[in-house]
């Protein structure tokens, strides 16, 4: 911006153009976009930093620290909000338009819920990250199955099972960056691997769920699970 509009860095301490620029509404306006654009792509580095931060296996508090943030949630809230900006910045909408439509999950409860129990079953044979003081997102996910075993629960709301897949979601991701990190496979038995794989079913047809904006009773089909 500075380069294609070097008058516009004599403006004032309160961001008053001097008088030789203050007609040029046009160099204005393209100078504005182009600091829309400049914040746009900071963000689209820090996002691919975040990520790129976690697949080198660095603790929270080394992925916090030069960004002001002291925990694991914080992180993960900072890389969504960051992927939320991005996306809406592609469909040349606000953020909050991508709420206007539910996401639906194309898998029944008790399937999501099925899968979510079998990766719990499986944990000493997935690679999750449980080291450096850090809490799996496995534990949360076994947490959550604990409570709406203790409370009774047997039908899932939608709350219920949004949060699962959300977090089956994270610990697949979370598998997948210790096993870049370290070179070692996500599965060490034959049947982990099958539920880990059942696990990315899950995610895959939740995505695409995102993108059709269908639930699977509308398309007249039934949900495939391997």
């Amino acid at each position: 911006m500075r380069d294609r509009h070097p008058r516009l860095t004599t403006l004032d301490s309160n961001g008053r153009p001097v008088p030789d620029i203050a007609g040029q509404h046009a160099e204005l306006d393209e100078a504005l976009m182009l600091t829309r654009l400049a914040e746009l792509e900071v963000k689209r580095l820090q996002l691919s930093l975040i990520k790129a931060a976690r697949r080198a296996h660095m603790t929270t508090k080394q992925r916090g620290r030069p960004l002001g943030l002291g925990s694991r949630q914080g992180i993960l809230d900072r890389e969504r909000a960051l992927e939320r900006e991005l996306d809406a910045a592609s469909k040349y909408v606000p953020v909050h338009a991508l709420d206007d439509q539910p996401v639906p999950v194309e898998l029944g409860p008790a399937a999501v819920r099925d899968i979510a129990e079998d990766l719990v079953a499986h944990w000493n044979e997935l690679l999750t990250d449980d080291g450096e003081g850090e809490d799996s997102w496995m534990a949360d996910l076994t947490l959550k199955l604990r409570d709406l075993k203790r409370l009774g629960v047997v039908d899932l709301t939608g709350t219920d099972v949004a949060a699962i897949v959300g977090l089956v979601r994270l610990v697949v991701e979370e598998i997948d960056d210790q096993s870049a990190a370290t070179g070692q496979p996500g599965a060490a038995t034959s049947g982990a691997q099958a539920v880990l794989e059942r696990a990315r079913c899950l995610n895959h047809q939740h995505a695409r769920s995102r993108r059709d904006g269908m639930h699977p009773e509308a398309s007249g089909q039934a949900p495939k699970i391997p």
